[in-house]
């Protein structure tokens, strides 16, 4: 009993020890996470503005995408749950004998330490060439007068929130799905040959990647849908017919988009001073810009 304790004494002890560190870089990520995602949400919005190294809004929105990717969870589990049932079901439709040598091929077909990895490799670059990278077609959309044409990622951007976090939850299954063939993969890494150790090298970078565009997707696609609506433009008054959003704020200016009569936009900065900020609203910006499917 007195060496249990003392053993359970030691652990805490050394992981008390290692908390700064933990604790930095979890900051670290958070920051990281927190920058790509309010980055691309500026660029959607085609706000030109420099962002500070250190500002507590990344921190904010690292915060906020992480509270996101853990509310996709659920989904996550039911697709898997669906995808391994649409698999499940038919294997055990098949005849003992037969199950017994698919099992068999399976293992001798993975056992070649080149083949793991080469399906990562083409499930990743699929998945980003394709899917992930699809966001980058926006940019200063508050400005466009209309959508860039034949793109399918507009109908993420216009669609409702559940399908949004649906799409989302898809790319994190996808991403799920590269991590455990690179898992398995580097589970045999001392067996491989320079080959397979070479395709595993850069299935790493590859899942490293989809990590990246998943906050970017996110800053894109999801945290960019709402704005607040304003009564007025600092001190300013809105002009008959017009309305104003709250694009971005920071210590020195406030800046608005305003939509005019006759579909006239314009993005304003302001000094912020000791301007109060009257919101009245929060919108979809771009189903009021654009229309929602």
């Amino acid at each position: 009993m007195a060496s249990l304790a003392t053993e359970l004494t030691s652990k805490i002890g050394n992981l008390a020890g290692k908390w700064t560190s933990y604790t930095a870089f979890a900051t670290f990520l958070l920051y990281l996470l927190g920058y790509l995602t309010l980055r691309f949400q500026l660029s959607v919005y085609g706000v030109a503005t420099n962002l500070d190294a250190f500002d507590e809004k990344y921190l904010f929105a690292g915060c906020r995408f992480v509270v996101y990717l853990v509310s996709a969870a659920p989904t996550v589990l039911l697709l898997t749950l669906v995808l391994a049932g649409i698999l499940y079901v038919p294997y055990r439709m098949c005849p003992a004998a037969w199950r017994g040598r698919a099992q068999q091929g399976i293992v001798n077909w993975a056992a070649h330490p080149n083949r793991l990895p080469f399906v990562g490799i083409l499930l990743a670059t699929a998945l980003i060439q394709f899917v992930m990278r699809s966001c980058f077609v926006y940019g200063s959309l508050l400005l466009q007068d209309k959508l860039p044409e034949g793109e399918w990622i507009n109908y993420i951007l216009l669609t409702n929130g559940g399908r949004r976090s649906f799409y989302f939850s898809c790319l994190l299954v996808g991403t799920l799905l590269t991590l455990a063939i690179l898992l398995s993969a580097v589970s045999s890494w001392s067996a491989g040959t320079t080959l397979s150790k070479a395709l595993v090298g850069v299935l790493i970078f590859l899942v490293v990647v989809e990590c990246l565009l998943l906050p970017v997707n996110f800053g894109t696609l999801i945290a960019s849908q709402s704005l607040p609506r304003v009564a007025e433009m600092g001190e300013e008054k809105l002009p008959e017919g017009s309305q104003a959003w709250l694009v971005w704020e920071n210590r020195e200016v406030l800046t608005y988009f305003t939509l005019q009569a006759g579909n006239k936009k314009m993005l304003v900065t302001v000094p912020r001073k000791d301007a109060k900020v009257k919101i009245v609203a929060e919108d979809r910006i771009f189903c009021v810009l654009f229309g929602c499917s």
